[in-house]
């Protein structure tokens, strides 16, 4: 955690907590604030915090506010671009004045496809044997550093798929909303990863990915 993150978190919760009293919080450095409206408010005030620190252009603020039911609202801002991608349950996702749409690749060997790796040294070896078995499979791989951006860019169709093992709710639920209301499709797996794409992609990519987790031997 850095001074940055601790800053953007303290700002964010504020202004949270002082429209919405009775909503819950929970926050990547904050931790959790009850509530009793039934809406919870997921936010990672810096995602790609070593990104920010190594001074690589890459990293965004990640906010979402949930029901029972699921995210209602999301918001991901790229300070350094100046764009702010939204969504709101059932009302579609834009780029400012410009809807999303996912995009429509539907041939694996054709898609550019993002991940991450988790920063434990095991966890992420294990990541990049089953990166390894994938990769001759799809047009490239992207690894940016920022889950957020990249579940906002697979909206943006600038991107074509994204997947990661992710455990934290603040790091994928604005990125999720926006996919789903840009027509696209996200599936978590049995390996706590998530899966975000076009919808003509999702399905033989899911496939892809779930073969690539089984041990050749």
């Amino acid at each position: 955690m850095s001074d940055a993150d601790r800053d953007a978190d303290a700002l964010v919760v504020g202004r949270i907590r002082a429209a919405f009293p009775d909503d819950a919080i929970v926050s990547e450095e904050g931790g959790t604030v009850a509530g009793r409206s039934g809406r919870t408010w997921y936010v990672d005030p810096l995602d790609g915090t070593i990104n920010y620190l190594y001074g690589l252009p890459h990293w965004s603020v990640s906010i979402a506010c949930a029901d029972s039911v699921g995210p209602l609202a999301g918001a991901i801002y790229d300070p350094l671009r100046g764009e702010l991608f939204c969504a709101a349950r059932g009302q579609g996702a834009m780029l400012e004045a410009q809807r999303l749409r996912a995009s429509t690749v539907a041939d694996p060997g054709l898609a550019l496809v993002a991940t991450g790796f988790s920063y434990a040294g095991a966890e992420r070896a294990a990541q990049a044997a089953v990166l390894a078995r994938l990769a001759g499979k799809v047009r490239d791989i992207r690894r940016a550093g920022s889950a957020a951006l990249d579940l906002a860019w697979v909206a943006a169709g600038r991107i074509d798929a994204y997947f990661e093992v992710l455990r934290s709710p603040w790091d994928s639920a604005a990125g999720e909303l926006l996919v789903r209301e840009a027509g696209g499709a996200v599936t978590w797996t049995e390996h706590h990863e998530i899966v975000a794409s076009g919808r003509p992609l999702h399905a033989p990519l899911v496939t892809l990915l779930r073969a690539s987790h089984e041990d050749p031997g």
